[in-house]
């Protein structure tokens, strides 16, 4: 078993509002895989997902929906973590692209780095 890609199939991405400046925002992501509504086709196992993050206070919403490319047999109810944790990885990279281009701050703060002497 071994994933072979990852196909996006739906995206939607709306600002709301302007962050407020100096507040920070909350984010939540929401990541499903729905096993249940897996696909095969010939010698591949397509398993849609879906990730939704929303912010907190109200100002940006992004749907991203797609498909995880299998090659092999594997337990659409219980996907391995080298398989779900790359998809997820994909789906979120993704976002932050698509939130970038809304002019919102990164997913994952960034720190400097300090001089070591």
């Amino acid at each position: 078993m071994s994933l072979s890609g990852v196909r996006f199939d739906y995206i939607h991405a709306e600002r709301i509002a302007v962050p407020p400046p100096n507040s920070p925002l909350q984010i939540n992501l929401n990541f499903q895989v729905e096993g249940e509504r897996a696909i095969r086709r010939g010698g591949t196992l397509e398993v849609p997902f879906t990730l939704i993050l929303t912010t907190s206070p109200s100002t940006v919403a992004l749907t991203i929906r797609g498909a995880a490319i299998i090659q092999g047999d594997i337990d659409v109810k219980n996907l391995p973590p080298q398989i779900a944790t790359p998809v997820m990885q994909h789906a979120v990279f993704e976002a932050s692209l698509i939130l970038r281009e809304l002019g919102m701050p990164p997913l994952i703060s960034i720190q400097p780095q300090q001089n070591l002497k």
